[in-house]
């Protein structure tokens, strides 16, 4: 294979996520700040700052798992990994890429199941549905899956020699 059609896809969509991610984050933090000094300055409790400050918290990391993947930023110990042979390397990738294939379709599995069960549900203070609050895990775990099949493509692309470093 010449070249990877989904990687240029993935890389206009790890562009929208990253500024997705960092407004979310300030969000989160604003919710937070926001809720609290209501309730220790002026005695006001904001029963929905929660439920929303974990809405920003759960679009962050969920929307954000693809681009981790891409950059392969998730946790891994890497000190035995770092003095391995390349062969045992190799192997570990793929060990490790098998797992996170078979964990992204359990969660797949797990929220299908979960938003076919209380999809409906309304959130009790922000009086959100539930598929608008936890929507972004799907959609997260949609965009990994399509993220681990361009990986697996990447391995099949023909490298350019003077690519190489």
């Amino acid at each position: 294979m010449e070249r990877n059609i989904l990687r240029p896809l993935m890389d206009k969509i790890e562009k929208i996520i990253f500024p997705i991610q960092s407004i979310c984050i300030y969000c989160s933090v604003l919710t937070v700040f926001i809720t609290v000094m209501a309730r220790e300055l002026f005695h006001i409790s904001i029963v929905w700052g929660y439920e929303i400050a974990c809405f920003f918290v759960i679009v962050l990391l969920f929307i954000g798992m693809p681009v981790n993947l891409h950059h392969n930023t998730n946790l891994r110990v890497t000190a035995l990994y770092d003095i391995m042979s390349e062969p045992i390397r190799k192997m570990l990738d793929l060990l490790h890429f098998v797992i996170i294939v078979f964990v992204l379709v359990l969660m797949a599995i797990g929220f299908t199941d979960y938003m076919s069960r209380l999809g409906n549900v309304v959130l009790a203070a922000s009086k959100f549905p539930n598929w608008l609050y936890y929507g972004s895990i799907g959609i997260g775990i949609g965009l990994s899956l399509l993220e681990m099949l361009t990986e697996l493509l990447d391995f099949f692309v023909k490298k350019d020699k003077s690519s190489v470093t």
